[in-house]
């Protein structure tokens, strides 16, 4: 049995959804013969309750601030597990659960332990013919709407319990209703079955057992930050270590430049000292 949903905050409240976009929630292409042969594209609106099941070739849009929490999550799971090929990191991929009635999402990430790797990834992950499951899924949730939170945070709680996925992390970006802090919450599967609430530690940060991943927020409030618990290592992307390499040479040069500058000045001033 699952435990009790979690109750939306007091104060949230939704910002107007355009209705009189039905295509808010995306779209489902689908193509008709006409009697002379031409072939039409219509597209037939998605529902919230579509994007707990989602199938080939929906088209589903997501705000810029989305697809920016999800990709930089999935840049450091990859960066990270890049060296373990028996590590696949998921983003928006297809699950095939084959339990009969269980809707099968695609979660934004999902970190799968004992992946057989292969030249063409799948475009959908069979959980039965793969023989292994995501052991941890994130999604960054939809909090611009009342149904897409749900969504996250009440009906994707009880699919991914039933899928026998052991843990589920939830990034909120930051609204009134979370202080204007991006918000972390995760549930862990227990022996019984059932969900309960991941406990942050004194630093507020959420430790994933299955992967010994520490998740937290970064002192702005905004930003995401992963920690290898082994080491207190932060995780960090290709470009980020780009980046910071750059910065470390041109910090480098600069102040090589400047003990030069002062080496000739103190030559400069010893010279002149000599000569008078």
């Amino acid at each position: 049995m699952a435990e009790p949903a979690r109750k939306m905050p007091a104060d949230w409240e939704p910002e107007p959804a355009p209705s009189a976009d039905p295509f808010r929630y995306g779209w489902r292409p689908k193509y008709v013969h006409l009697p002379s042969g031409e072939v039409i594209e219509e597209w037939i609106p998605l529902t919230p309750e579509d994007l707990l099941d989602p199938q080939l070739g929906d088209v589903i849009p997501q705000s810029g601030e989305h697809a920016d929490y999800l990709l930089h999550g999935a840049n450091l799971l990859r960066d990270y597990f890049k060296p373990r090929p028996d590590v696949y990191v998921a983003v928006d991929m297809k699950m095939l659960w084959r339990i009969p009635g269980l809707q099968e999402p695609s979660p934004d990430v999902a970190v799968i332990p004992g992946y057989r790797p292969r030249e063409t990834p799948p475009t959908s992950f069979d959980v039965v013919e793969e023989g292994t499951r995501p052991c941890l899924v994130l999604e960054v949730v939809s909090s611009s709407d009342a149904e897409l939170w749900r969504n996250d945070h009440e009906k994707k709680v009880e699919i991914y319990r039933r899928a026998g996925i052991p843990e589920y992390v939830l990034l909120d970006p930051p609204r009134p209703a979370t202080q204007n802090r991006l918000l972390l919450t995760g549930h862990r599967l227990g022996r019984d079955g059932c969900y309960r609430d991941i406990e942050p530690d004194g630093e507020g940060r959420l430790l994933s057992e299955t992967t010994q991943l520490l998740f937290g927020v970064d002192p702005d409030g905004r930003n995401l930050f992963i920690l290898d618990a082994a080491t207190g290592r932060r995780l960090q992307t290709s470009e980020d270590l780009r980046t910071a390499l750059k910065a470390e040479a041109e910090a480098r040069r600069a102040a090589e430049a400047e003990n030069a500058r002062l080496r000739a000045e103190l030559e400069r001033l010893r010279r002149a000292t000599t000569t008078g």
